[in-house]
């Protein structure tokens, strides 16, 4: 039997039907620490896929020539870092 995957746009409305019902607090303690593991799983699944999708983003780029070239994407460590210090620590102007 073959498993179909669902869309990440499906997940992530699934991941936000629980905590939904998580924060309605209609949930009994078991229903919310089981709605909690669905969560913490959707979440993973999610990163996974966001993960892929940054491993197949190009960047399009055009040479001294005007030729438009295509280059695999690669996000240093360096500049997640400062995107983030960016919006916690610096002043935008």
């Amino acid at each position: 039997m073959a498993t179909k995957t669902k869309k990440f746009e499906d997940e992530l409305k699934d991941l936000e039907t629980i905590v939904n019902q998580i924060d309605s607090g209609e949930l009994t303690l078991e229903e919310s620490i089981g709605a909690f593991e669905r969560g913490v799983m959707l979440v993973k699944a999610l990163n996974g896929k966001l993960d892929e999708v940054e491993r197949k983003v190009e960047l399009l780029t055009r040479s001294a020539g005007g030729e438009l070239r295509t280059a695999p994407f690669e996000a240093s460590s360096e500049d997640e870092h400062h995107a983030g210090a960016k919006d916690d620590d610096e002043t935008p102007f």
